[in-house]
């Protein structure tokens, strides 16, 4: 008996001090390998960032095969209309790119956020390009069901795309994104109006609840103008090669969960030139001053922090190249 007890009586075990130690190798490796990990992701995001705006550049490109220039991006607010027409490059980008319903681009388009255009010449009697329901009735039209159908098979014929597809469009309405009573001054034909969301999901989609991305900003250059001076950008606004206020209304919102943020971009916060600053070409850098793609168009995501005008957006150009 009192050799089973001798055999037992020195168990093996950590000591206290061996314990601390193991605990101390562990955090070590865990903080070391949190901010790679984070490195890693955000890598992929960026890379993702960039695909997306390729697959939009390439289908730009093909809406310019079709109509011999890229769409345009400016404002639009026309007060003298019965319905203001509130309408930015972002919702431009997304019509040109997949129409106002998902159908394609129709050729007679004058870009209002109605879909609306003087579609046969009426001295101002303007008709739906996109028809208003083309699963069901056509609202307004009291046509019999057959020659809804007619209509509806050639107004689809007519169109042209979509460009991209819709499965990899990231399009939403922004709507979807933004609290209307809460944060849109919009009329109601703008708030339903698609825009492309980047990658990095730190919105919530207000249908689905899933995480969906900010809205990606779309400015078309305008190649017959010459200036680009981050410091005298507003004596002259109409001669800007590019026209920071084309997405300012967008811009303006703020955060989705924050209508009181104002983006360091923002108009409201007096700091419109961080655009101009951002999108300079450093190769120019004595007067004439140029910005990078001053011959076609610049995309720019908001980024992993969600506000524009930070160091961390994104453009469909390198810097430094």
């Amino acid at each position: 008996m009192k050799l089973y007890a001798k055999r037992f009586s020195h168990r093996s075990g950590f000591t206290l001090v061996e314990v601390v130690a193991a605990v101390a190798v562990i955090a070590v490796l865990v903080s070391l390998i949190i901010p790679a990990l984070s490195m890693v992701r955000r890598s992929a995001d960026m890379a993702r960032q960039r695909a997306q705006f390729h697959s939009i550049e390439i289908a730009l490109e093909a809406f310019r095969a079709d109509f011999g220039d890229y769409p345009e991006s400016e404002y639009t607010r026309r007060p003298g209309d019965l319905i203001v027409q509130s309408y930015c490059g972002a919702q431009k980008l997304a019509e040109a790119v997949i129409g106002h319903d998902g159908f394609g681009f129709h050729p007679m388009s004058e870009f209002r956020n109605d879909g609306k255009a003087d579609w046969y010449g009426n001295d101002g009697v303007d008709e739906h390009l996109y028809l208003p329901d083309v699963d069901g009735d056509i609202e307004g039209f009291g046509l019999p069901q057959n020659e809804e159908d007619a209509l509806k098979k050639e107004n689809l014929t007519i169109r042209k795309g979509p460009y991209l597809e819709l499965e990899t469009a990231n399009a939403v309405k922004l709507n979807n994104l933004y609290y209307e009573d809460e944060q849109i001054s919009f009329p109601e034909d703008t708030v339903d109006k698609f825009i492309f969301a980047d990658v990095f999901g730190n919105v919530k989609h207000l249908a689905t609840g899933k995480n969906t991305g900010m809205p990606i900003l779309y400015y078309r250059a305008n190649t017959s103008n010459f200036i680009h001076d981050p410091e005298h950008y507003s004596d002259d606004l109409d001669k800007n090669i590019y026209d920071y206020r084309d997405n300012q209304i967008i811009i303006d919102l703020g955060l989705p969960s924050d209508s009181t943020f104002v983006h360091p971009m923002s108009e409201n916060g007096g700091k419109p030139a961080i655009f101009y600053r951002n999108t300079l070409n450093p190769n120019f850098a004595t007067p004439p001053l140029r910005p990078y793609r001053a011959d076609s168009f610049i995309l720019l995501s908001a980024g992993p922090d969600g506000q524009y005008g930070t160091p961390d957006d994104v453009f469909n150009f390198n810097k430094g190249e």
